[in-house]
């Protein structure tokens, strides 16, 4: 029984480690870019992902973390995270733009 709880101790430590951890890498992000694909990533559990480019490059970068952003997003849409925020902002062609929460 000792074993168990100290187990379950370790286990919940280590949980909360890492979505810490997550987290922290997800505040370090910092990009400007436009919206060239959304996109099931199958070679990453079948995530919702969008392929941006920025001024200097293109990257891909998992939507499934920012709940319903893929249903908002359109191919040219401006796509914004800003290092030490938890959110992204996309800027439609129209003016319009809406904001994404991190969601662990």
């Amino acid at each position: 029984m000792k074993k168990n709880i100290i187990g379950l101790i370790i286990l919940v430590f280590c949980l909360i480690s890492c979505k810490d951890r997550v987290r922290n890498h997800i505040k370090d992000i910092q990009f400007k870019g436009i919206v060239l694909k959304i996109f099931k990533d199958k070679d990453n559990h079948n995530m919702y992902t969008f392929k941006i480019k920025t001024s200097n490059n293109s990257l891909d970068g998992v939507a499934d973390i920012f709940p319903n952003s893929w249903e908002y997003a359109e191919i040219g849409d401006s796509i914004i995270k800003e290092k030490g925020e938890l959110y992204i902002t996309i800027k439609k062609k129209n003016g319009d733009n809406k904001i994404f929460y991190f969601e662990e």
